[in-house]
């Protein structure tokens, strides 16, 4: 059994969702830009593959001899200031280049003042990973007494000498492009800080600034900040769009991946009792066209088969047992309460599946009403589920046989085997 890894592509080789020729179109539009600094949002929902599109992009601008650095916030989140880390992070590049390691070093422990001002204190170290000692922590802790107006001048003088060090980095002609990946993996006070400091610190650098992030955890995050005045504010407000304009640039919206292209990348890890038509179907059904949702389903869903074969001592599934295992993993993961109803009463199932034909086949409302009036009450709350209905009572190649009571208690044995106690190993989690 291949598991599916979750790592980011870099080569574009491997380039399976086709992202090229979009990076290609991002890339001509940012190579023209100027006056910088400039803030480039790629947005994209959870698992779409925003980081394979930075990391192709940042191929894309080695390629071109292009200054490039690789932020990842969440490794600071709830350590340090996240503002601080990234700081800290440039200028630990520029610190390995002739010429500019005294300046770089200056620059770091300036930031770090303003670190301590902030109230990051000793963390500072950790910002820095260790290039900033605490005794320099303690030393400019004394400085605080100076007052905030030193603090304002500190201010000042920091963004202006990191413009002047980026400048001195990649040359009067050149940029420097940040890729700030998996900042909606945060804490919303810390996203929002590093949303700040672009603009606060860094305001005139010959800086490209690329921020990967979901545009609804950028509304959460505008709304956390800012909750009470957006209780009357227009929806396009609340909805995040008017702070976007204010800190990023260039929005880019990441290209949806067909589940056609998810199909012919991932079909080569499925577990061979399961390649077929009718499977792909019901995941399309099911799952939708979420890259990383496939991946870990088939990584589940493989296990699962495994276990099952070993179970029987060896011997192979029937042909319907793969798709009846891959809708229950389906509901395991999308429709959880249904599949607490299937874990009590395994002939839910087929009572709930009959229901959905019996309904769809009805000659009048009066029929219809009949079979609402008999399905059993912990079945209610899901005689109108559509994706239920296309999962159990899918029709003609695309039909998936009830399995019977026995196989259902069956199979909820195989995937706690495979995938853990109820909640654990989730496909979608």
């Amino acid at each position: 059994m291949r598991p599916l890894t979750d790592n980011p592509i870099s080569d574009f080789a491997d380039d399976a969702f086709e992202f090229e020729p979009y990076v290609d179109v991002l890339h001509r539009a940012v190579e023209q830009a100027t006056p910088l600094p400039l803030t480039v949002g790629v947005f994209g929902s959870w698992g779409t593959g925003k980081s394979s599109f930075l990391r192709l992009w940042q191929r894309r601008l080695v390629e071109r001899d292009v200054r490039t650095i690789w932020f990842n916030p969440w490794k600071y989140d709830r350590k340090v200031e996240v503002w601080a880390a990234l700081l800290h992070t440039i200028l630990a590049e520029m610190e390995n280049e002739e010429g500019l390691k005294e300046k770089a070093l200056r620059l770091a422990k300036a930031a770090t003042w303003l670190s301590v001002r902030a109230g990051l204190g000793t963390a500072a170290t950790v910002a820095t990973g260790g290039v900033i000692k605490s005794g320099d922590v303690d030393s400019l802790l004394t400085e605080l007494s100076r007052g905030d107006a030193e603090q304002y001048r500190q201010i000042n003088r920091f963004e202006n000498d990191f413009r002047d060090a980026v400048r001195e980095f990649v040359g009067a002609e050149g940029r420097l492009v940040v890729f700030v990946d998996d900042l909606d993996r945060c804490t919303p006070d810390s996203a929002m800080t590093v949303l700040e400091s672009l603009k606060l610190f860094l305001g005139e650098s010959q800086c490209v600034f690329v921020l990967a992030l979901d545009l609804d955890v950028l509304a959460a995050v505008a709304t956390n900040k800012f909750g009470d005045a957006f209780k009357s504010a227009p929806a396009e407000v609340v909805s995040g769009l008017a702070y976007l304009d204010k800190i990023v640039q260039l929005p880019f919206f990441l290209p949806d991946v067909g589940f056609d292209t998810l199909r012919e990348a991932f079909a080569p890890w499925v577990h061979q009792e399961a390649r077929g038509h009718a499977f792909w179907r019901l995941l399309q059904r099911g799952l939708g066209a979420n890259p990383r949702r496939l991946k870990r389903f088939v990584n589940v869903f493989n296990m699962a088969m495994e276990v099952r074969v070993a179970q029987a001592g060896g011997i192979g599934p029937d042909r319907v047992y793969p798709l009846q295992l891959a809708a229950l993993l389906v509901i395991r993961s999308r429709h959880r309460d249904f599949f607490h109803v299937l874990a009590a009463d395994p002939t839910s199932w087929d009572t709930l599946a009959s229901y959905f034909r019996n309904v769809r086949d009805a000659a009048d409302s009066r029929e219809i009403n009949r079979y609402r009036s008999a399905l059993p009450e912990e079945l209610a709350p899901f005689q109108a589920n559509r994706t239920l209905e296309g999962l159990l009572a899918a029709g003609g190649i695309d039909a998936v046989p009830p399995p019977s009571a026995e196989t259902v208690r069956s199979m909820i044995s195989t995937l706690h085997a495979a995938a853990g106690p109820d909640g654990l190993g989730e496909p979608d989690a």
